[in-house]
């Protein structure tokens, strides 16, 4: 696993954390609050505090351009997961039972 910072913003309290399984995963203080698995599919957990929401806006920048922080909070209001590589949504709960 590599741990590195937000290339716009090197001094937040925030991290990501890249998985040897290529999953991408972003902690801001010790919560993870949005992430991209290793097929593209990004998810937010949660719709937090104004500077929460500016580490997930750098996130998305970064990480999962063309997606934005507009982007992972609607999938979490809409309970689905967006891929950044196509465009396409799915239904979390089809998303969960990927992979069984």
């Amino acid at each position: 696993m590599t741990i590195k910072k937000l290339s716009a913003m090197p001094y937040a309290q925030a991290h990501v954390e890249i998985n040897d399984n290529g999953d991408i995963c972003l902690f801001s203080y010790v919560t993870l609050v949005a992430y991209i698995d290793r097929d593209g599919w990004c998810g937010c957990t949660g719709t937090y505090s104004q500077t929460t929401r500016k580490h997930i806006s750098a996130f998305a920048k970064e990480y999962a351009a063309p997606l934005d922080y507009h982007s992972f909070k609607k999938a979490y209001e809409g309970g689905y997961v967006v891929n950044h590589h196509t465009g396409e949504v799915l239904d979390y709960g089809a998303y969960a039972h990927l992979g069984e």
